[in-house]
């Protein structure tokens, strides 16, 4: 065989495993990143008594999903497949936290059908106090939206009366 010929075969061979390892790219699903950030803002009430009472704030994230059809019968009462719970628990000051969504059951992904869904709350850590003294927003929607920007959450102490939110 000649040099010419070599070189041929090695760009042809060259040629179809960079085809095929974009082909291999364009189907393999894309990997689902269960890691998000929560930008935590307070009334200054809500700042000044966690400050005082040296309380905690924990962000509390549950991940779900539809099941498929087959997989009903696993879906807890609402109807939906439970992968699991992460609480983050942080000092009582605002700021952003970070949720690494490491407790995830991700074998569980093959039950479902359809996208990951997310339900974050914010309440306070109930050491100073036997009960929640935060009244917070809420997120509950698609995990991917979580994933993209922070998700903004305001909280207040539930004695000012402030009217919480759905963020989505």
């Amino acid at each position: 065989m000649t040099c010419r010929k070599i070189a041929i075969a090695s760009i042809f061979t060259a040629l179809l495993v960079s085809a095929a390892l974009l082909r291999a790219q364009v189907e393999e699903p894309r990997p689902i990143i269960f890691a998000f950030d929560v930008d935590i803002s307070l009334s200054d009430k809500a700042a000044m008594k966690l400050k005082m009472q040296r309380e905690s704030i924990v962000v509390s994230a549950v991940y779900s999903g539809a099941p498929k059809p087959i997989e009903e019968k696993r879906a807890e009462e609402i109807g939906m497949i439970d992968l699991g719970v992460e609480n983050v628990e942080v000092v009582g000051a605002e700021g952003m936290v970070r949720v690494t969504g490491t407790k995830i059951d991700i074998k569980r992904l093959d039950w479902m059908k359809g996208p990951v869904m997310l339900n974050v709350n914010v309440f306070s850590g109930r050491h100073a106090s036997g009960d929640n003294i935060l009244a917070c927003d809420f997120f509950d929607g698609k995990l991917s939206s979580a994933v993209k920007r922070p998700v903004k959450l305001h909280c207040s102490l539930i004695t000012e009366g402030e009217k919480t939110r759905h963020k989505d």
